[in-house]
């Protein structure tokens, strides 16, 4: 192999043309790429951080709505055992009111029995009067009969 002058202008014009395409061309294109890589990475670092924020504060909301959960349910089961128990008292006072009724009608009904006793043997009373009168065509004084002596049939 002959080395002589073309080959040492084509080696200078070889290294020439790497340092002009490297200072016009490949070190651009590199710093492009690293701002690039720079760009995605922190954007990777961002989405990481953010998915990591994301991820604790759906934590604590799952938290917080689970807490007012729990003191709903609380809540409802001390209202329904206050109804129950004001229910309850409720209805006892309803009982006792409705025997209280029941032990005046009761009375009421013992009075108009017992008046209605009186009457029947009031009336019992003038029926064998007027018996006594037609059968025998004396006038039987009201006096002379006594009531007590009418038996009386339990009611």
């Amino acid at each position: 192999m002959d080395f002589d002058a073309t080959f040492i202008i084509a080696a200078i014009s070889f290294i020439l043309f790497v340092i002009i395409m490297n200072k016009i061309l490949y070190a651009p294109v590199m710093k492009i790429m690293q701002e690039r890589q720079m760009f995605v990475d922190s954007n990777f670092t961002e989405a990481k951080h953010t998915n990591e924020e994301t991820d604790r504060r759906t934590k604590y909301h799952d938290g917080e709505l689970e807490k007012s959960r729990d003191e709903a349910r609380n809540e409802i089961a001390q209202k329904t055992a206050q109804l129950k128990q004001e229910c309850s008292k409720e209805m006892a006072l309803y009982k006792e009111n409705l025997m209280d009724n029941i032990a005046k009608e009761k009375e009421n009904l013992r009075n108009s029995a017992l008046s209605a006793k009186d009457t029947l043997k009031d009336k019992v009373v003038d029926i064998a009067k007027d018996i006594s009168s037609k059968i025998l065509g004396d006038e039987i004084s009201v006096d002379t009969i006594d009531k007590s002596q009418i038996k009386e049939e339990q009611v």
